[in-house]
Parts: structure tokens; C-alpha cells; sequence
């Protein structure tokens, strides 16, 4: 059983490791791209705060409509959030373009990396915080859709940790291009 305490505690790694370990990256390392079609370490970032975003948005609407609180549930998988989890878990390795509507970049480019960075982790913040607030509520009987189709609906737990493994997914493909760079730069003397 996945509880939402543990997708909290999950979120609170993903943004310690933002901390640590991309917040100290110059500008220069943050919008370096390792291939022009390939997205820098900042646009990993953006991706995952324009999603996030409408995601957390429609969670904190039903959460406000919201008016039973129970003890804590276990997060029940639907099988429309089974089938989403597999295009966006890190754990699964093939590419899968991002939808226009989540796309990072205009012109090919993210205008300032560590701002990129800084709304990223606060963004991270208002997550745990929601989070932390659904775990009271029988989130398995809330749901939300979609902004790519009202076809996709999940209930806030599972959209929860959808949102966090997606989060893992970019994050280690900002890890890749970090240390690429990181290896180029040694390589390179």
C-alpha cells in the first residue's frame, strides 16, 4: 500500500535535492543544452512547474469543496492512472514527448535558470503543503482531470504521486545533463 505521508516524504527529497544540488549551478550550467532538440537542465525544471501547476491548481479546488474528513486512506490506483504512471515513472525508460501544453521552452530556451530553480522548489512547497492537507480527506473519492483530456481523471491521491514520479522522472533527466556537462568539463580540462 502507497500512503500519502510517504508521497510527502518523497516530495520533501525532491526538493532537498533541488537545494543541494541544482540551486548552486550558474546560469550558464542550468540553460546548457547537451543537444539542441535536447532539454537543459532548467527546462527539465520549467516542464515540471507548468504541469505541476495546473495539476496542483484543480487539486486545491476540490480540496476546497471538499467537506468530509476522515483518517488517513491508503492511495487507491485507478486503471486510467495505472496506464498514465507507466508513460511518466521514472522507472520506465522510453521517450515520451511532452504535449504542447506542457512544453517548457519558447524559442528553444528558458529565459532565467535560477529563477527557474527558486519557483521550482516554492512550487514543491505548495505540493507538500497540499498534500500534507489531502491527507485527512478520503482522497480516493476526490478527483480531478486532466488539462490534456477530461478523460483522464484521477483521484488527488493518485494524482499525487503521479505528479511525484513525473517529478522523479525529470529530475533525473536534469541529474544526466548535469553530469554530462560535469564530464565534458573534465574531459575537456
Amino acid at each position: 500500500m502507497i500512503w500519502l505521508k510517504d508521497v510527502i516524504k518523497d516530495l520533501k527529497e525532491i526538493q532537498q535535492f533541488t537545494k543541494n544540488e541544482l540551486l548552486e549551478l550558474s546560469e550558464e550550467e542550468l540553460v546548457w543544452k547537451p543537444q539542441p532538440d535536447r532539454w537543459s537542465v532548467a527546462e527539465c525544471l520549467k516542464h515540471m512547474l507548468i504541469a505541476n501547476k495546473l495539476y496542483l491548481n484543480d487539486i486545491e479546488n476540490k480540496l476546497k469543496k471538499a467537506e468530509v474528513r476522515t483518517i488517513e486512506h491508503p492511495i487507491k490506483f485507478s486503471l486510467t492512472g495505472r496506464v498514465f504512471l507507466f508513460f511518466v515513472d521514472p522507472k520506465y525508460k522510453f521517450k515520451v514527448p511532452a504535449p504542447k501544453i506542457f512544453k517548457p521552452i519558447e524559442k528553444n530556451s528558458v529565459e532565467n535558470g535560477k529563477a527557474t530553480v527558486r519557483d521550482f522548489i516554492e512550487l514543491q512547497q505548495q505540493i507538500i503543503s497540499s498534500a500534507d492537507r489531502a491527507c485527512g480527506y478520503d482522497h480516493s473519492n476526490i478527483y480531478t482531470f486532466s488539462p490534456l483530456s477530461k478523460l483522464l481523471r484521477f483521484n488527488i491521491g493518485e494524482q499525487f504521486y503521479i505528479m511525484m514520479r513525473h517529478t522523479k522522472r525529470h529530475l533525473n533527466q536534469a541529474k544526466n545533463v548535469k553530469n554530462l556537462q560535469q564530464e565534458l568539463i573534465v574531459k575537456n580540462g
